[in-house]
């Protein structure tokens, strides 16, 4: 499954924090492949926003990844402010916003990217 990850309001410097970020998450790298684009559309000051691109294997995965995900925010709130940068999450037609890293919020993003036939 695809993935494309982004970063609110960056112009590409929080993006490539995040994508070293998870290339060193064993939970992450084991079980994804992972590359840096453009996803074609611009952001407000006109610059084409970066994404990661997540491939994974199964729905596992995409759990780890916003585990994962949900620990870089953390560690950016001394940067961003309280909790992190928002982080958009997008697979296929389904976006997810995640402003929160609790298990909770981690757990609806799940729900809400996988497909009814995914065997998650």
């Amino acid at each position: 499954m695809l993935v494309q990850v982004s970063v609110v309001g960056d112009e590409g410097i929080e993006v490539a924090a995040l994508q070293r970020w998870l290339a060193m998450d064993p939970d992450v790298r084991g079980g994804a492949a992972m590359s840096y684009a453009e996803d074609g559309t611009t952001g407000a000051m006109g610059a084409t926003l970066d994404v990661v691109n997540v491939v994974l294997s199964n729905g596992i995965g995409l759990s780890g990844l916003l585990v994962a995900i949900a620990g870089w925010r953390r560690s950016r709130a001394p940067i961003a402010g309280p909790g992190g940068p928002d982080i958009v999450v997008r697979r296929g037609d389904v976006e997810v916003v995640l402003s929160g890293a609790s298990e909770a919020d981690i757990s609806r993003a799940v729900r809400a990217l996988e497909e009814p036939g995914d065997p998650a």
